[in-house]
């Protein structure tokens, strides 16, 4: 099976960017990003036959939507400064590339996990640590035709200026342009790049653990947990209280819980005894202020909700515990945070402290800390560009371990788990019993 690069150019905005937005300046939120890319792939099957003026018209439609889109979403053009802590905004481009297979989507998607998964970095078009420099892109794509006519997009957006609402919105723009403009659909999807202006940067040391620029030579096992819309009833039914209705746990907290408590397990048993263990879980901030932000508010608005287990308790508490525990933390999100974000001054110390924790412990060798990140629910599920919906999405290879990515199953109200650990704790979580019990 090969992958063939024909084409690798810059796409720049469809109208040049004026003067006057030349230099975007990134918020509070964005500075505490990593240098990273995050990767996506969206796959899709096509109807007609697959003969080159087919791939030809795909591709012309593809570039002449994408410089429009740039035209929107002109930051996603320039080049991070990062000396400076802006965006210049000169039109540099994006990262485009075209690539040809010798093989069908439906034979990439019947292969074993393992073959799929370490294909899935060649429909990328560069490596998420690929990232930070001056002359990196900060949004790279590249499109793959299938020999069937199914098309992969695989794209890479820089994490120093955006965070999956935006990725959903910029795709969502691109994909309504790219299946024919429909000024009213489209206008949802005009962003809007508000959040330096609310939450000026802070020119705060760089706490971040850096990402190495690549990831082929981390050690790193990754497997799918998959647990249906069934499991995810069943482990809420087990979980919740008959008395106690008032808070209905998401499907992420139960996964995560059952994941977290699973992880312990299989730490202790490696090690043969319990560390102080944290949980970070990335919280979408947009829909945690009032009035709630607009969706298509553009750039980083996330924080980091840490919830923490000492090691004296670890072998106390049981699943419930740990849901609750999760609980709390992202309460304290909801409401310290919530106020803090919406005070007049803005109480930085408050929006900080989440970040200076995480940067404390991450690479803390006495404790256990576990990275969770959810894309459930995200409008990317739905993309079209003329050709349906998504058949499957995936992402690429992340340089990390103790990390992961929750996304929502293909109907939509089940959960799959990237989880990313090292080979030997990865085979004793196969085994725990909780995980056998729920996931298919």
């Amino acid at each position: 099976m090969e992958i063939k690069t024909n084409i690798s150019k810059l796409m720049k905005p469809s109208t040049p960017t004026p003067f006057n937005l030349r230099n975007y300046g990134i918020s509070f939120f964005d500075e505490q990003m990593h240098n990273m890319n995050t990767p996506l792939i969206l796959y899709y099957t096509s109807s007609q036959k697959s003969h080159n003026d087919v791939h030809a018209n795909i591709f012309n439609h593809l570039e002449t939507s994408l410089t429009k889109t740039l035209t929107d979403f002109y930051p996603l053009a320039g080049r991070y400064m990062r000396h400076g802590s802006f965006v210049d905004c000169s039109d540099q481009g994006a990262l485009y590339v075209q690539a040809t297979t010798n093989f069908r989507l439906s034979e990439f998607l019947g292969l074993t996990w393992e073959l799929k998964y370490n294909m899935l970095h060649d429909f990328l078009p560069c490596d998420i640590g690929e990232a930070g420099e001056t002359d990196d892109p900060l949004l790279s794509i590249k499109v793959t035709a299938f020999e069937c006519g199914g098309v992969a997009i695989g794209m890479c957006f820089s994490h120093e200026v955006s965070d999956m609402d935006t990725m959903s919105t910029f795709i969502d723009n691109w994909a309504t342009r790219n299946r024919g403009t429909n000024a009213l659909e489209l206008e949802k999807y005009s962003p809007i790049f508000n959040f330096a202006n609310d939450y000026p940067k802070r020119d705060q040391l760089d706490l971040n653990h850096r990402i190495p620029r690549s990831s082929i030579r981390v050690k790193t096992s990754v497997r799918v947990f998959s647990f249906n819309a069934n499991a995810i009833s069943k482990l809420r039914e087990r979980l919740m209280f008959k008395d106690d209705r008032r808070r209905r746990p998401s499907k992420i907290q139960l996964i995560v819980s059952l994941l977290w408590k699973a992880l312990e397990g299989v730490d202790k048993a490696h090690n043969g005894q319990s560390k102080a263990s944290f949980v970070q879980q990335g919280v979408n901030l947009r829909d945690k202020i009032v009035p709630k932000v607009p969706d298509n508010s553009c750039g980083n608005f996330v924080s980091v909700a840490i919830a923490r287990v000492e090691p004296g308790q670890v072998n106390n508490i049981d699943l419930h515990g740990f849901l609750m525990i999760l609980n709390d933390s992202i309460k304290k999100i909801e409401s310290d945070y919530a106020k803090a974000l919406m005070s007049t001054n803005k109480e930085y110390e408050v929006l900080m402290e989440p970040f200076l924790e995480y940067s404390r412990n991450i690479a803390n060798n006495d404790v256990n800390f576990y990275a969770f990140t959810s894309w459930c629910k995200f409008s990317f599920y739905n993309a079209d560009f003329g050709w349906g919906k998504p058949v499957w999405r995936s992402t690429g290879h992340y340089a990390a371990t103790n990390f992961v990515l929750l996304m929502d199953d293909q109907e939509g109200d089940g959960v799959e788990a990237w989880v990313h650990l090292d080979e030997k704790h990865m085979c004793k979580l196969e085994q725990d019993l909780d995980i056998q019990a729920y996931a298919i």
